[in-house]
C-alpha cells in the first residue's frame, strides 16, 4: 500500500456515503414493502403467494439485465442509478394503493416494477464501486456495503412486522396498513434525494452493440463465462447463495405463523436473525478473504449453513420454551456462513472484468442469480403445498450440506486452471 493508493481510498469515501445511503434507502424499502405483503399473504391463508411474488420479482432480472448491464457500461452510472430511483418512486405508489385496497394484483405489479428497477440499479452501482477504489480495497468496501445493507434488510424486515402489528388510531382501513404505505413512499423519496450526490463518472463507453435480443444475450453471457472457471465459479455460487437464502427466508415465514404459529412481528425478527447473521459473516469475510484468494472459504462455508438450518427443522419436534432459542441460534449461525460465503464472491465478480465489460458481466450474474430466484419460488411453492414448513427445512439443509463437496471440488479445479494458465502466460 503506497501513498497514492491511500490517496484513492480517502477520495473515494466522501461519494461512497451517497452511495451507501442510496442503496441503503432502496434495499430497506424493497424489504419492508416484500416482507409486509408476504406477512399479510400468510396471513390470509395465501402462503403460495410468497412463490409468486419471488417469480416476478425475478422475471425482470431474466429478460432484461442485458439492458442493464448495456447502460451501465455505456453511460454515466449515476445518471443510470437516478433514473432508477424515479422508477422506484413510480413502483411504490402502486404498491402502496395495493396495501391500502388489499388489491393483490397492484401489489404483484409494484413486486415486478421492483424487480426491474433492481435490474438496471445493481450494474450500475455495483461496477462503480471499482472506479471509486483500487481493485486490494474492494473486498473491504464490499464488506462494509454489505453490512450496511443487511441492515437495510434487517430493519426493513423487522420493523414491516412490527408496522403491520400497529394500533395508534381507529381507522376503517386497519392502521398498520395505512402506516406501510407511507413508509414505502416517503422512503422512495429519500431515496431519489440521495441518489443525486453519487459522484459524477463518466460512462466507460462501451460500444457493443444494444442487445436487442435480452435474455438471448443474457444465457449467451453466462455461457461464456466457461472461459475462465473462477469467474464462472463465482457466479454459480452468487447464484446458489440467493437460491438457498430465499427457499429460507419464505420457509421461516411460513414456519413462523403457519406451523408454530407466532405474531408478525417474532416471525420478522427471525429473518432478522438470519440478517444479523449475515453481518458478521460479512465483516469475517473481509478479514479471511480478498480479491485474489477467497475460494477457500466456499466449501466450509456452504456446509455450515446447512447444517444450520438442519437445526433450524428440528425445532417444531423440541418444547416449546426452547423454541426461540434455538431458533436465534441456527438463524444467526447460517447467516454468518452466509455473509463469509457471498461477500468475497460478489469482490470477485466486481473486480475481475475488464472496465467496459464490469456491467455486462454484473447484468450476466443477475441473470443466473433471479434465475435461481426465479425457480426458488416455483420449488417453495411445490414443497409447501406438500410438506410442512420444518420437513422443507430439512431437505433445505441437508442440500446445503450435499452442496458443500460440490463448491469443494469445483473450486479446487478453479485454482489448478488459473496456476495452469498463469504458467503458460509465464512461458509466453
Amino acid at each position: 500500500m503506497n501513498a497514492g493508493d491511500m490517496g484513492e481510498v480517502r477520495a473515494g469515501r466522501g461519494k461512497f456515503l451517497a452511495m451507501a445511503a442510496t442503496y441503503f434507502l432502496g434495499v430497506f424499502n424493497d424489504n419492508f414493502f416484500k416482507q409486509a405483503a408476504l406477512l399479510l399473504a400468510v396471513a390470509a391463508g395465501l402462503s403460495g403467494l410468497q412463490g409468486t411474488a419471488t417469480a416476478l420479482f425475478s422475471l425482470p432480472f431474466i429478460l432484461f439485465s442485458a439492458y442493464g448491464g448495456w447502460l451501465a457500461d455505456r453511460y454515466s452510472k449515476r445518471r443510470v442509478i437516478i433514473g432508477v430511483k424515479v422508477l422506484e418512486v413510480v413502483a411504490m405508489v402502486l404498491g402502496a394503493y395495493g396495501i391500502y385496497t388489499m388489491n393483490w394484483t397492484w401489489i404483484l405489479a409494484m413486486v415486478f416494477l421492483m424487480g426491474l428497477q433492481s435490474t438496471f440499479f445493481g450494474p450500475a452501482l455495483n461496477g462503480s464501486i471499482p472506479e471509486l477504489y483500487p481493485a486490494w480495497y474492494v473486498t473491504r468496501v464490499n464488506a462494509v456495503l454489505k453490512l450496511v445493507t443487511t441492515i437495510a434488510i434487517l430493519l426493513g424486515m423487522a420493523t414491516a412486522g412490527i408496522a403491520l402489528d400497529q394500533h395508534w388510531l381507529e381507522t376503517e382501513i386497519p392502521f398498520g396498513r395505512l402506516l406501510v404505505c407511507g413508509i414505502v413512499l416517503v422512503v422512495a423519496l429519500l431515496g431519489l434525494l440521495a441518489a443525486f450526490g453519487v459522484k459524477k463518472m463518466k460512462g466507460a463507453g462501451s460500444r457493443l452493440p444494444f442487445p436487442w435480443s435480452g435474455p438471448i444475450v443474457s444465457l449467451k453471457d453466462s455461457i461464456d463465462l466457461r472461459h475462465d472457471p473462477l469467474l464462472l465459479l463465482a457466479v454459480f455460487g452468487d447464484t446458489f447463495f440467493y437460491f438457498f437464502s430465499l427457499i429460507a427466508v419464505m420457509i421461516i415465514n411460513t414456519m413462523g405463523i403457519a406451523e408454530l404459529k407466532m405474531s408478525k412481528t417474532e416471525t420478522s425478527l427471525l429473518a432478522v436473525s438470519l440478517m444479523v447473521g449475515v453481518c458478521v459473516g460479512a465483516l469475517l469475510a473481509a478479514r479471511l478473504t480478498s480479491s485474489e484468494r477467497w475460494s477457500h472459504v466456499l466449501g466450509p462455508a456452504c456446509f455450515g449453513m446447512g447444517l444450520c438450518l438442519l437445526g433450524t427443522g428440528t425445532v417444531a419436534q423440541i418444547p416449546m420454551g426452547f423454541q426461540w432459542l434455538l431458533l436465534l441460534l441456527t438463524l444467526v449461525g447460517a447467516g454468518v456462513c452466509g455473509g463469509i460465503f457471498l461477500i468475497p464472491l460478489t469482490s470477485f465478480i466486481q473486480v475481475r472484468p475488464r472496465d467496459d465489460k464490469k456491467g455486462k458481466v454484473i447484468a450476466a450474474s443477475n441473470f443466473c442469480s433471479f434465475s435461481g430466484m426465479l425457480v426458488a419460488g416455483k420449488l417453495f411453492t411445490l414443497f409447501d403445498a406438500h410438506f410442512s414448513p420444518s420437513r422443507n427445512m430439512l431437505f433445505l439443509g441437508g442440500a446445503g450440506v450435499c452442496c458443500a463437496v460440490l463448491f469443494y471440488m469445483g473450486a479446487a479445479y478453479a485454482v489448478r486452471h488459473e496456476k495452469f494458465q498463469t504458467q503458460e502466460v509465464g512461458h509466453v
